[in-house]
């Protein structure tokens, strides 16, 4: 039996966004924001329509989106710099040497991040956790749904350093698990708990994708919500650490330099031998254009062929 190609009915991640900045904005005059030629797809004309004064469509001039949004930052504005994931790849310079040189309160939304499908193979989202986690100053975390959405949006918005957080086209993969807490710096949140030797570590999208696998799995396992990539929840992971032996790692992005390397890293500064890592990101190639459920089964990551590898 084939695959059934369905179209989600759900409140896509980009409505949410919009919702939660315009939230923030009726209570703080000091948010203003950028889009670059997207202000559509990234979901900014609401803003655009209601605060003309606070929010900008540069065109196609990423990089002068980042450097005008760090010099906003620079005066005490609070700038949300609205990007899909792929597109910051033109602005990577001024990243570094406008906004985290100078440590300066820039939030960059990154939409469209993972697998795009049919917006086409230069937009695919894979990069940014890789080419953002390397440079100093910066913080990275990721919703997993629409709760935790808004409270990131809102750690976001009184956070004094650059951050970044990602969220996929289309809609999330909502769980039935706990409710997502408050955003703290460098906290995980622990989803499901169990005596099992596996635990499932999930980021932004993947943790859907985690529940959806350990669904079909023999045993309950352990799931975890990373929240943050940088800095980790290094507490967190060195409980974790002591009750399970087997860990994959489920994020919508490039396997090399992405969130199982930035774990790998962890366990190999705290001499943490035991753990068996598997990452379930991307390889290192090109992801093609195509239906988005079709290029996940090229990819091997479906939850029915996840589940498959963790059996082994």
């Amino acid at each position: 039996m084939g695959l059934v190609l369905k179209k989600s009915t759900s409140k896509s991640a980009t409505q949410i966004y919009t919702e939660a900045l315009l939230k923030l904005c009726e209570t703080n005059d000091l948010i203003v924001g950028a889009t670059a030629a997207m202000p559509t797809g990234t979901g900014l004309t609401a803003l655009l329509e209601k605060y003309p004064n606070r929010f900008w469509d540069v065109a196609i001039a990423e990089q002068h989106a980042v450097t005008s949004m760090s010099a906003l930052a620079k005066e005490g504005f609070k700038p949300f710099c609205t990007i899909y994931s792929t597109f910051l790849q033109r602005g990577f310079d001024q990243v570094i040497h406008d906004t985290c040189l100078m440590d300066l309160p820039v939030v960059f939304a990154l939409d469209r991040a993972g697998i795009v499908g049919e917006d086409g193979e230069t937009h695919q989202g894979a990069f940014d956790i890789s080419f953002l986690r390397a440079i100093p100053n910066m913080t990275l975390f990721a919703p997993r749904d629409e709760k935790s959405f808004h409270h990131a949006m809102e750690f976001a918005s009184t956070y004094e350093h650059p951050c970044s957080l990602r969220y996929p086209r289309g809609s999330f993969k909502e769980t039935p698990l706990v409710e997502s807490t408050p955003y703290v710096l460098a906290k995980s949140q622990l989803l499901q708990s169990s005596e099992s030797d596996i635990l499932l570590i999930g980021y932004g999208q993947g943790v859907g994708r985690a529940y959806e696998t350990a669904q079909l799995l023999d045993e309950k396992v352990s799931i975890l919500d990373l929240c943050f990539v940088k800095p980790l929840d290094e507490e967190m992971l060195r409980d974790m650490a002591k009750k399970h032996k087997k860990w994959f790692i489920f994020s919508d992005s490039a396997k090399m330099g992405g969130v199982g390397s930035a774990i790998l890293e962890f366990l190999a500064k705290d001499k943490i031998l035991h753990v068996e890592l598997t990452s379930f990101e991307y390889e290192d190639n090109f992801i093609t254009h195509g239906n988005t459920l079709l290029i996940e089964e090229s990819l091997g990551i479906l939850p029915s062929q996840l589940v498959l590898k963790i059996k082994g």
